[in-house]
């Protein structure tokens, strides 16, 4: 079995990893953890091409030091996963990443937006529930 984990940070992912790890532990599962660097630049005109390079690059930075941190929590853990860091819009990237790696699971966590927050924001979570072929458990 395969199950793709989505991580931006939140305490939401930490929880769906640590969900991830109990399933991966008693299935004998192959972990892939996801993590996705949001590309600002193409939802505004106010940056300059140096200011998004500049942006860009500090989110990415972040986005490494990051998994470097989930990294080293899961060998902790006792189990090894592999680390990606994707470019672009959060849920499609996720869905892209399950698609490549074969997923039999994505696991991801969710803030639980509702009503104005949920129309204005969006959901990744939902988004990913319903763009996946794969199965998606949601952690709350």
């Amino acid at each position: 079995m395969k199950l793709l984990v989505a991580h931006d940070g939140s305490p939401q992912s930490a929880k769906a990893l640590a969900t991830a790890a109990t399933l991966a532990k008693s299935l004998g599962a192959l972990v892939t953890i996801v993590t996705v660097v949001p590309d600002l630049c193409l939802s505004t005109e106010e940056l300059s091409p140096e200011n998004c390079d500049l942006v860009a690059k500090s989110l990415a930075d972040e986005a490494r030091g990051q998994m470097a941190k989930v990294a080293k929590s899961v060998e902790e853990a006792g189990f090894t996963a592999d680390i990606v860091i994707r470019h672009g819009r959060p849920a499609d990237e996720i869905v892209a990443a399950a698609t490549e790696r074969g997923a039999d699971m994505l696991v991801i966590g969710s803030t639980g937006k509702h009503g104005a927050k949920r129309l204005f924001l969006g959901s990744v979570s939902s988004r990913v529930a319903e763009y996946a072929a794969c199965n998606v458990l949601i952690v709350k």
